[in-house]
């Protein structure tokens, strides 16, 4: 790869990341609405969201092999093309296994743009924390989108002249990262065979460190994302759309920091002690709801805990690109996400089994508390690796 990403390429990558988490989430404000349109129950309407999800889990290795070892560009385009036209379909569909099909094909073509666009920008990027926070606050700023900003339209066009305008926005972001994203190489540089690829990544202990900060971090956020909803609405009678509102403070506050946490990693010159701070934030978080019986302490916690996500997610990217190398992000960047995909599925099943045994949130928020703070030892761990790295002459430090 040639050059440095302009502000046109970034803007590129920044909007990507906006159409995948909106398309990601923007079945869930509809749930209700969707029952009857599909003639299902929650179960159902949920199933929409986990089709996404298992589609995407389980295209993650494949989509950062095709990084690797196709133009990467293209993988990106492609991404986009597909997911463009399965959700222009499923706006039109009223066949609910049509449209649990077309979700799971666009979690699959959601898989193909995360680590594709990471390797793209970061590869040529001269301030890679910077660029991954502002690719990383195009995250957040989907999750609003496809939360707040979707229902808003929806009110004044109907639901599926929403979806339809979260289509057309897909088209028009693939003819954006089509004139702006910058071009990559197409050839092997992984080496090895596929199995090789990854197999040479899995083993290695830096990897290790890595995905357990990833599990861990994702595993708390998650825990705060899913519930914190449902304690604003059970403790304080908050209404649906107040409750998520406060709870969308997450988001806003991860979109707004991220950027600005991967300068002063960029800054700091290492990126241990950043994710060290995360989960600080992140264990903060946790002990304020469970410590303080309050909205206000529930709206406080939100907002640590998206600074807490800005100050691990951008940052565990970044550092898996620099450590393994751009010519090997692809895959390495997918692994770490299908491990983050499982453990967010896992937190909300857990601290829901938990919330049914002992109707206790102070219980749920207690035992996230002790996770993200257990996500203190692989974060330190790694951060002594980077430490030790230039010392003994690894090339990866």
């Amino acid at each position: 790869m040639a050059g440095r990403p302009g502000p046109a390429a970034i803007g590129a990558g920044w909007a990507v990341f906006v159409i995948a988490n909106t398309q990601r989430i923007d079945v869930v404000p509809f749930f209700n609405d969707l029952r009857p349109y599909y003639h299902t129950d929650y179960t159902g309407v949920g199933a929409l969201l986990s089709a996404y999800l298992l589609g995407y889990l389980l295209a993650q290795v494949p989509m950062g092999l095709a990084a690797d070892n196709l133009p990467t560009r293209r993988v990106t385009l492609a991404g986009l093309a597909v997911i463009a036209a399965t959700s222009a379909v499923f706006a039109l569909v009223r066949q609910y296994w049509a449209a649990m099909l077309l979700r799971f094909l666009m979690g699959v073509s959601g898989a193909a743009l995360y680590s594709s666009t990471v390797k793209l920008l970061l590869g040529i990027a001269p301030s890679r924390g910077v660029a991954m926070g502002v690719l990383q606050s195009g995250a957040g700023t989907g999750a609003i989108v496809g939360l707040f900003g979707l229902p808003l339209l929806a009110q004044v066009v109907g639901i599926r002249p929403a979806f339809l305008a979260v289509a057309a926005a897909s088209v028009a972001t693939l003819g954006y990262g089509a004139a702006s994203l910058p071009g990559g190489t197409g050839s092997r540089a992984a080496g090895g065979t596929l199995e090789q690829q990854v197999g040479t990544i899995v083993r290695d202990r830096y990897f290790v460190y890595l995905a357990a900060c990833t599990f861990l971090g994702l595993f708390s956020a998650y825990g705060i994302t899913a519930w914190l909803p449902t304690y604003l609405r059970n403790e304080f009678r908050f209404t649906s759309a107040a409750a998520g509102a406060i709870a969308s403070v997450i988001n806003v506050g991860l979109a707004a920091a991220a950027p600005l946490t991967g300068a002063f990693s960029d800054r700091l010159g290492v990126r241990g002690p950043v994710i060290v701070g995360g989960f600080g934030a992140l264990a903060l978080a946790y002990a304020l709801l469970s410590g303080v019986h309050s909205a206000a302490a529930a709206g406080g916690a939100a907002a640590i805990a998206g600074v807490g996500l800005a100050l691990t997610l951008p940052i565990l990217t970044t550092m898996t690109t620099e450590i393994f190398g751009v010519e090997r992000a692809g895959v390495a960047v997918s692994l770490n996400l299908a491990v983050g995909q499982v453990a967010s599925t896992i937190s909300g099943v857990l601290f829901g089994i938990v919330l049914d045994a002992t109707g206790s949130f102070r219980l749920v928020w207690g035992i996230g508390s002790a996770l993200a703070a257990a996500g203190l030892v692989p974060a330190v761990l790694l951060r002594a690796r980077e430490r030790a790295a230039p010392a003994a002459g690894d090339p990866r430090g």
